[in-house]
Protein backbone atom coordinates (compact mmCIF):
# COMPACT_ATOMS: atom_id res chain seq x y z
CA UNK A 1 0.00 0.00 0.00
CA UNK A 2 1.13 3.54 -0.76
CA UNK A 3 -0.25 6.47 1.20
CA UNK A 4 0.08 9.90 -0.42
CA UNK A 5 -0.41 13.03 1.69
CA UNK A 6 -0.62 16.37 -0.11
CA UNK A 7 -1.70 19.86 0.88
CA UNK A 8 -0.67 23.48 1.06
CA UNK A 9 2.26 24.69 3.12
CA UNK A 10 1.30 24.90 6.79
CA UNK A 11 -1.77 22.66 6.45
CA UNK A 12 -0.40 20.05 8.86
CA UNK A 13 0.77 17.30 6.51
CA UNK A 14 3.82 16.40 8.58
CA UNK A 15 1.83 16.41 11.82
CA UNK A 16 -0.84 14.22 10.17
CA UNK A 17 1.81 11.73 9.05
CA UNK A 18 3.53 11.63 12.44
CA UNK A 19 0.23 11.19 14.32
CA UNK A 20 -1.15 8.50 12.01
CA UNK A 21 1.80 6.55 10.62
CA UNK A 22 4.84 7.05 12.85
CA UNK A 23 3.66 5.84 16.24
CA UNK A 24 6.17 4.10 18.46
CA UNK A 25 9.92 3.90 18.12
CA UNK A 26 11.26 5.09 14.77
CA UNK A 27 14.56 4.97 12.98
CA UNK A 28 15.92 6.77 9.95
CA UNK A 29 17.21 4.46 7.23
CA UNK A 30 19.78 5.79 4.76
CA UNK A 31 18.89 4.36 1.36
CA UNK A 32 18.46 5.77 -2.16
CA UNK A 33 16.93 8.65 -0.20
CA UNK A 34 16.43 8.51 3.58
CA UNK A 35 13.19 7.23 5.02
CA UNK A 36 11.83 6.89 8.54
CA UNK A 37 10.33 3.62 9.69
CA UNK A 38 8.55 2.31 12.76
CA UNK A 39 8.62 -1.24 11.43
CA UNK A 40 5.14 -0.94 9.93
CA UNK A 41 5.45 2.05 7.56
CA UNK A 42 8.33 3.37 5.51
CA UNK A 43 7.83 7.14 5.43
CA UNK A 44 9.90 8.94 2.82
CA UNK A 45 12.19 11.58 4.36
CA UNK A 46 13.58 12.24 7.80
CA UNK A 47 11.25 12.74 10.76
CA UNK A 48 11.94 13.57 14.41
CA UNK A 49 15.18 15.35 13.48
CA UNK A 50 14.68 18.37 15.76
CA UNK A 51 14.19 20.88 12.95
CA UNK A 52 11.23 22.88 11.69
CA UNK A 53 11.32 21.04 8.36
CA UNK A 54 10.86 17.30 8.36
CA UNK A 55 9.78 14.58 5.97
CA UNK A 56 10.38 15.11 2.28
CA UNK A 57 11.19 18.77 3.06
CA UNK A 58 14.58 17.38 4.17
CA UNK A 59 15.17 16.25 0.58
CA UNK A 60 16.18 18.28 -2.46
CA UNK A 61 13.62 19.05 -5.16
CA UNK A 62 16.03 17.28 -7.52
CA UNK A 63 15.49 14.05 -5.53
CA UNK A 64 12.18 13.26 -7.23
CA UNK A 65 13.63 10.52 -9.45
CA UNK A 66 15.46 9.01 -6.48
CA UNK A 67 12.21 9.07 -4.49
CA UNK A 68 10.48 7.12 -7.28
CA UNK A 69 13.39 4.63 -7.35
CA UNK A 70 13.10 4.10 -3.59
CA UNK A 71 9.34 3.63 -3.86
CA UNK A 72 9.87 0.99 -6.55
CA UNK A 73 12.37 -0.83 -4.34
CA UNK A 74 10.11 -0.72 -1.26
CA UNK A 75 7.08 -1.89 -3.27
CA UNK A 76 9.10 -4.89 -4.49
CA UNK A 77 9.94 -5.63 -0.83
CA UNK A 78 6.23 -5.53 0.05
CA UNK A 79 6.54 -2.49 2.33
CA UNK A 80 3.78 -0.01 3.17
CA UNK A 81 4.96 3.42 2.07
CA UNK A 82 3.91 6.91 3.14
CA UNK A 83 4.83 9.91 1.01
CA UNK A 84 3.99 13.51 1.89
CA UNK A 85 4.81 16.99 0.83
CA UNK A 86 5.67 19.12 -2.13
CA UNK A 87 8.45 16.81 -3.40
CA UNK A 88 5.86 14.17 -4.32
CA UNK A 89 2.93 16.46 -5.20
CA UNK A 90 3.65 16.53 -8.93
CA UNK A 91 2.34 14.90 -12.10
CA UNK A 92 5.41 12.72 -12.71
CA UNK A 93 5.41 11.13 -9.26
CA UNK A 94 1.63 10.68 -9.07
CA UNK A 95 1.55 9.14 -12.56
CA UNK A 96 4.40 6.83 -11.58
CA UNK A 97 2.55 5.70 -8.45
CA UNK A 98 -0.57 4.99 -10.51
CA UNK A 99 1.39 2.53 -12.68
CA UNK A 100 2.73 0.45 -9.77
CA UNK A 101 -0.37 -1.77 -9.46
CA UNK A 102 -0.59 -1.41 -5.68
CA UNK A 103 -3.42 0.06 -3.59
CA UNK A 104 -3.03 3.81 -3.02
CA UNK A 105 -4.75 6.04 -0.47
CA UNK A 106 -4.53 9.82 -0.96
CA UNK A 107 -5.13 12.42 1.72
CA UNK A 108 -5.57 16.11 0.98
CA UNK A 109 -4.69 17.92 4.21
CA UNK A 110 -6.10 21.43 4.07
CA UNK A 111 -7.08 24.43 6.15
CA UNK A 112 -7.81 28.11 5.70
CA UNK A 113 -5.04 30.31 4.36
CA UNK A 114 -5.06 32.32 7.59
CA UNK A 115 -4.48 29.14 9.60
CA UNK A 116 -1.55 28.17 7.36
CA UNK A 117 0.04 31.62 7.64
CA UNK A 118 -0.34 31.59 11.42
CA UNK A 119 1.29 28.15 11.69
CA UNK A 120 4.08 29.02 9.30
CA UNK A 121 4.90 32.29 11.06
CA UNK A 122 4.89 30.66 14.50
CA UNK A 123 7.38 28.11 13.13
CA UNK A 124 9.62 30.89 11.81
CA UNK A 125 8.83 30.38 8.12
CA UNK A 126 8.98 33.32 5.74
CA UNK A 127 6.87 31.64 3.04
CA UNK A 128 4.91 34.30 1.20
CA UNK A 129 1.14 34.33 0.79
CA UNK A 130 1.39 34.04 -3.03
CA UNK A 131 3.57 30.92 -2.63
CA UNK A 132 1.10 29.53 -0.10
CA UNK A 133 -1.79 30.10 -2.51
CA UNK A 134 0.20 28.37 -5.26
CA UNK A 135 0.79 25.28 -3.09
CA UNK A 136 -2.92 25.24 -2.17
CA UNK A 137 -4.06 25.45 -5.81
CA UNK A 138 -1.56 22.77 -6.89
CA UNK A 139 -2.67 20.42 -4.10
CA UNK A 140 -6.37 20.90 -4.78
CA UNK A 141 -5.85 20.42 -8.53
CA UNK A 142 -3.84 17.22 -8.01
CA UNK A 143 -6.43 15.95 -5.56
CA UNK A 144 -9.22 16.63 -8.08
CA UNK A 145 -7.29 14.73 -10.76
CA UNK A 146 -6.13 11.73 -8.71
CA UNK A 147 -8.55 11.32 -5.78
CA UNK A 148 -10.89 8.82 -7.46
CA UNK A 149 -8.05 6.59 -8.60
CA UNK A 150 -6.27 6.88 -5.23
CA UNK A 151 -9.28 6.52 -2.89
CA UNK A 152 -9.02 10.16 -1.84
CA UNK A 153 -10.02 11.68 1.48
CA UNK A 154 -9.96 15.31 2.62
CA UNK A 155 -8.66 16.10 6.11
CA UNK A 156 -9.46 19.62 7.34
CA UNK A 157 -7.12 20.81 10.09
CA UNK A 158 -8.61 24.22 10.97
CA UNK A 159 -8.95 24.46 14.73
CA UNK A 160 -6.06 22.06 15.38
CA UNK A 161 -2.73 23.30 16.74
Amino acid sequence: MIIVVIGQSGAGKTTFVKNNFLQGECEIVDDIVPYTTNGKYCVIGKYFVGRRTEGTDTLSYSAQEKIRNLVQKLVKEGKDIVMEGDRINNRATLAYISMLKVPVKMYLVTCGLETSIKRLRSAGSKITEPFLKTTRTKSHNNYAKWSKRFNGEVVVTDGEN
